[in-house]
């Protein structure tokens, strides 16, 4: 049985970034996790200037509605099947956040925005959104292996996590926000990859 588990342990590994996300929202609920929402909030204004609040409103779109759906669009251009699979996970983490929104209630932070934004803050839309797509995308280009394959999974990476810091530094979400969005995503990505109806 656990030789078993071992041999497969590809189709559990959806299991550490949701536990990542159960564990997050109960650090929440305890406030054991304000102080470094505090922190990571400090230190990303402690860089603050017009500059960074240009490239940071313009890097928060990517993962927005527009962003994404272009994104979407151009991998159709190559490959439709794979471009349905992530239309389709992005649609259904789209819902999920909404789902989850609703039932938390998380208030946005009691900080200026930068953007405008409405509902509440927990799970980050952008997060999920950004992670889905990007994290899908590593996957095909992990297993399809093309030229430079080490550089644009780097890329993607870096994409995801400058959306993220993108939605704490506009004064949005708590870093929590984010990183529960993410983990979220990840593991629906993870637990997706495994499916042969999924392209990736």
């Amino acid at each position: 049985m656990v030789l078993e588990l071992i041999k497969n342990y590809k189709k559990w590994l959806f299991l550490i970034p949701l536990g990542l996300f159960i564990l997050d929202y109960i650090l929440i609920e305890t406030g054991l996790i304000a102080v470094i929402d505090l922190y990571v909030y400090q230190f990303l204004h402690y860089f603050k200037s017009p500059f960074m609040t240009n490239m940071f409103t313009t890097i928060t779109h990517l993962g927005g509605f527009i962003g994404i759906t272009a994104v979407i669009i151009l991998i159709f251009l190559f490959n439709r099947r794979f471009a349905l699979s992530c239309l389709s996970l992005s649609v259904l983490q789209q819902i999920l956040n909404n789902i989850l929104k609703i039932i938390f209630k998380r208030p946005r932070p009691s900080v200026e925005h930068l953007v405008e934004v409405s509902n509440y803050s927990f799970p980050s839309g952008h997060a999920m959104a950004i992670t889905c797509l990007y994290a899908l995308i590593i996957c095909y280009i992990y297993r399809s292996k093309p030229n430079y394959r080490n550089v644009l999974i780097i890329l993607c990476v870096l994409v995801i996590i400058l959306v993220n810091l993108s939605r704490v530094y506009l004064g949005v979400h708590y870093f929590s926000d984010v990183f529960a969005g993410s983990m979220l995503s990840l593991s629906l990505v993870l637990y997706v990859s495994n499916k042969t109806f999924f392209i990736c």
